[in-house]
């Protein structure tokens, strides 16, 4: 009997899903809950697991085919069951006596029909890596969260002669360990005509929307981050959760919450083009832009106003994982009330960043270097920090966009205001 899984409701709204990519062909046999293809909306990538064990009968589309809530995606033939005799002890014993030689070959048949590879957690992305580096993914214990296959782990096991040696834990630099992934491919396409789709479509789409509908402002400056560096040794050798997690940007977050607090018009955004009301959110939710193998990511923490500097570096820590990882749901990337990029892990110094749609500004962070600076007379040499800040013009004039980027640097030179609680 043939069982038709269709593309559920994902919520939100979401009326359709673009097939990013197929994990099976027809023929191939799967087990409940195995991922079956990974599809693309507007928010986020998901994978569709198996809600029955069988063999794949039918694809219903082809990769970059987008495709209706409640519509066919697969057809899956399950393997026929028949239910249990309800025997007593005495006539069961008879029969395991009494009955006949088996059919080792119907046998062999059926367990080749229901087994299947151990099932392995990895993003798509991953498994691309792994088949472009010829490396077994099966054999790799994963590092991620709950035993999850990561891109570094693919990649000592390509270094490695022998994968099951290789070290628990990859080792990579505060900087850029969460924010600028390895990529084997960057940059990189083939010449020739390509369909703008999956997440470089939904990239497209709402840059274009965003540049042309928001009228952008921006405000550049320069940010002495010795007491910045300073504060965050300090924290991560405290003894509390969160406090090994804090990093730079962490402690610009704080400073960016504390100052959407005392400028809640940066919080809120204009509906209607140019221009019909303001809404101003009564929660802040801040979203971390996140560069992964298939382009930027966002998500994003919701209610940052309620929960301190060490939550919030914990938070940060574990979204940007799970959007490294492509595991970030469609909940997980929605409701972004303001934004920071930091485009300083990929070592830039400075940049003009876009304002996403439904928000009023967006906070760029640059890369941490000396730089000559004058200190009561003197030259010296100090770790300086840029940032650059976007308002919509339309809600943002220049003197809140300044107060506000200066409620932000005030803190970064005074960082213990971030452990005052309001």
């Amino acid at each position: 009997m043939a069982f038709e899984f269709r593309l559920p409701d994902i919520g939100e709204g979401l009326e359709d899903a673009e097939i990013v990519s197929w994990y099976v062909s027809p023929g191939d046999v799967v087990e409940r809950d195995q991922s079956l293809l990974e599809v693309l909306t507007d928010k986020a990538s998901s994978e569709l697991p198996s809600p029955v064990a069988g063999k794949v009968l039918k694809l219903s589309g082809q990769e970059g085919d987008r495709i209706k809530v409640g519509d066919v995606l697969i057809e899956i033939e399950e393997p026929l069951t028949t239910p249990p005799q309800e025997n007593s002890l005495e006539e069961d014993l008879e029969i395991e006596e009494s009955k006949p030689e088996r059919d080792n070959s119907r046998i062999e048949e059926q367990k080749n029909f229901i087994t299947v590879a151990p099932k392995v957690k990895a993003s798509p992305a991953t498994r691309k890596l792994a088949r472009e580096l010829t490396v077994d993914i099966s054999s790799i214990s994963g590092t991620g969260s709950s035993g999850r296959i990561t891109n570094d782990d693919v990649r000592l096991a390509a270094k490695s002669d022998n994968t099951s040696s290789r070290p628990s834990s990859p080792i990579d630099s505060e900087q850029t360990s969460s924010f600028m992934p390895e990529r084997s491919n960057l940059g990189f396409m083939e010449p020739g005509e390509h369909k703008v789709k999956g997440v470089r479509g939904v990239i497209a789409k709402n840059m274009s929307a965003a540049w042309t509908e928001i009228p952008h402002i921006h405000s550049l400056d320069e940010v002495d981050a010795s007491l910045l560096i300073d504060f965050r040794n300090r924290l991560k050798k405290v003894t509390r959760q969160g406090a090994s997690k804090i990093t730079p940007l962490s402690i610009i977050a704080a400073a960016t919450v504390r100052a959407l607090k005392k400028y809640p018009m940066m919080n809120g955004h204009v509906v209607g083009n140019p221009a019909e009301k303001i809404i101003i959110p009564p929660s802040i939710n801040l979203g971390i832009a996140v560069a992964s193998e298939s382009g930027l990511l966002v998500p994003v923490i919701s209610e940052a106003n309620s929960i301190d500097i060490f939550e919030l570096a914990e938070k940060i820590s574990e979204l940007v994982e799970l959007a490294r990882e492509r595991k970030i749901t469609v909940e997980q990337m929605q409701g972004a009330t303001f934004t920071i990029t930091n485009y300083g892990a990929l070592g830039g110094r400075w940049a003009l960043p876009i304002i996403s749609l439904g928000q009023a500004g967006i906070l760029g962070v640059g890369k941490i270097e000396d730089r000559p600076v004058a200190v009561e007379g003197k030259v010296e040499a100090r770790p300086t920090l840029p940032i650059v800040l976007g308002a919509d013009h339309r809600l943002i004039d220049g003197d809140v966009a300044e107060a506000f980027k200066n409620s932000i640097m005030n803190d970064l030179l005074e960082p213990l205001n971030l452990l005052v609680t309001e």
